[in-house]
């Protein structure tokens, strides 16, 4: 493989690993890392370009982070972007002037003009649509640069030698309707060439684990979804029965879950599936609780023990998952990102080594692999289910067999009529909810007192930001007719609340 061409400093936001993404997207290799270690790398590497992050920061606060002192902000060693506070903080140490003003803040979707004569915005629309999410702005650029973009204000800047751009909105995320264009452009301004694809990402992971495993058994936590199914068959060819897959039958599946996972784990090659009951001690811990965020605390404990006894009973040397980007960034775990819900399997101790391969890739990104790899559709187009399952879609009330059994009974009625609708291809992931609310119904001429649920569906590429799905009229009907049939559900609600502010799922 090629030597890493872009560096890209993460100052904490949201969409930093989106940035790694899209470039992947466009083929081309990054590093994403937090200042300080970017300062180590740019010392011993010489990139082809610097991409500064968003963050969560303003320049004006004590202890902001800073430029790398490395780094050579005259863009003659390499071209620089600053995107959102990396712009701010470029103007800002350049002796330009950045301001919070009320009139000028935008969060979400923006209009923007563009200097289409810019290389940066080659063959883009002077007038576009794009997506922003700052309070502070630059009032007046650094000496030497021009502005290129307005939204309101200066949109984005450059230096007289283009060497030097910074760019107010996020042209990695999906919103950003022509973002990948000006993400190109900023590659062509790099003179950097495609080096990346799937294929070779598989020998990467595969060289990387047989590196720092050698000979010794491997635990791989698999639930039959795409990300653990992919991993086991990235990684089953090369351990064979030295990958041991613990399944673990939380009580909080889905119908038929365990045989899916079956069927998708031997398509993956393994050779080694261990399936462990343990639904009373899952119910029983997380049943005391009606939080959240100590749900997922329980299960974590829980599910840490489970694994610290298969790792002893089998004497593995490591532990392997397949955590995605978007779950370190959201259990605020990537740089200095903040933390937005604990995901199961992020930030645990284990005597042994735990290794994350996937951990800089998104759902979409497995998805490719998985497809590489000529696994069964079913896998790849698989929608997401989160690890403590059901768990999270009884919100407000108890965790009970009872509750989990009417949530599961009623995710299988809708996946079933939306599969009858043929709509499931435009879902990227559907969560039926029981709700902690009840209320008054009628049914049969008598006054009821029963349950509410909630019905979401969501489209996104990446996880990171998400719209609702609008679902049909006549689909509507068809779900709220075929759940209050139970004689225990009385409402039925339909969340599309876009992420963000929402998250995909309730808990």
């Amino acid at each position: 493989m090629n030597k890493i061409q872009i560096l890209i400093v993460d100052y904490g936001s949201q969409y930093t690993l989106v940035i790694g993404r899209t470039l992947r997207e466009l083929g081309v290799r990054s590093v994403i890392l937090p200042p300080d270690k970017a300062e180590d790398w740019i010392k011993n590497n010489l990139p082809k370009a610097v991409i500064l992050s968003g963050s969560n920061w303003s320049v004006h606060n004590e202890g902001a982070p800073e430029l790398p002192k490395s780094l050579n902000v005259t863009g003659v060693k390499y071209p620089i972007l600053g995107i959102c506070y990396g712009m701010q903080l470029l103007a800002h140490k350049l002796n330009g002037l950045v301001e919070r003003p009320l009139a000028h803040r935008e969060y979400g979707p923006a209009n923007a003009i563009l200097n289409t004569n810019h290389p940066f915005f080659y063959g883009v629309s002077k007038k576009t649509q794009v997506w922003a999410s700052h309070g502070d702005t630059v009032a007046k650029l650094p000496k030497g640069f021009i502005s290129i973009a307005t939204s309101g204000g200066i949109a984005a800047m450059s230096s007289k030698n283009n060497r030097v751009l910074g760019i107010q909105f996020h042209p990695e995320v999906v919103n950003t309707k022509e973002g990948k264009k000006i993400l190109q452009n900023f590659l062509n301004i790099s003179n950097c060439q495609k080096d990346w694809n799937p294929i070779n990402l598989i020998h990467e992971i595969q060289k990387e684990v047989t590196g720092l495993v050698g000979k010794k058994n491997v635990i791989l936590g698999v639930s039959g979804g795409v990300d653990s199914t992919t991993l086991a068959a990235v990684l089953a060819p090369i351990f064979g029965k030295r990958l041991i897959c613990i399944a673990i039958d939380t009580g909080g599946l889905r119908a038929n879950e365990l045989e899916e996972l079956k069927t998708n784990t031997k398509s993956a090659g393994v050779k080694n599936l261990i399936i462990i009951n343990t639904k009373k001690e899952f119910i029983k811990n997380i049943g005391t609780t009606i939080d959240g965020e100590e749900k997922r605390a329980k299960f974590r404990k829980v599910y840490q023990k489970i694994f610290k006894e298969q790792i002893k009973k089998y004497k593995a040397g490591f532990m392997v998952q397949g955590t995605l980007a978007t779950d370190i960034i959201e259990s605020g775990k990537a740089g200095k990102s903040a933390m937005i819900k604990t995901h199961h399997n992020v930030g645990l101790s284990w005597e042994v080594e735990d290794l994350h391969p996937f951990r800089n890739l998104f759902k979409y990104e497995v998805r490719e692999l998985a497809r590489a790899l000529k696994l069964p559709k079913a896998i790849y187009e698989r929608n997401p289910f989160p690890g403590p399952g059901l768990f999270l879609r009884i919100v407000g009330t108890s965790v009970s067999e009872e509750n989990i059994k009417l949530v599961r009974e009623a995710d299988k009625t809708v996946a079933n009529i939306l599969k009858k609708y043929k709509l499931t291809k435009n879902i990227s992931q559907l969560i039926v909810a029981l709700l902690g609310i009840n209320s008054v119904g009628v049914k049969g001429d008598e006054r009821v007192y029963g349950h509410s649920l909630a019905i979401r569906a969501v489209q996104t590429a990446d996880f990171m930001t998400a719209k609702g799905y609008y679902f049909p009229q006549e689909v509507v009907n068809e779900i709220t007719n075929a759940l209050t049939k139970h004689k225990n559900i009385v409402r039925v609600f339909f969340d599309m609340t876009p992420k963000p502010p929402a998250t995909t799922e309730f808990e």
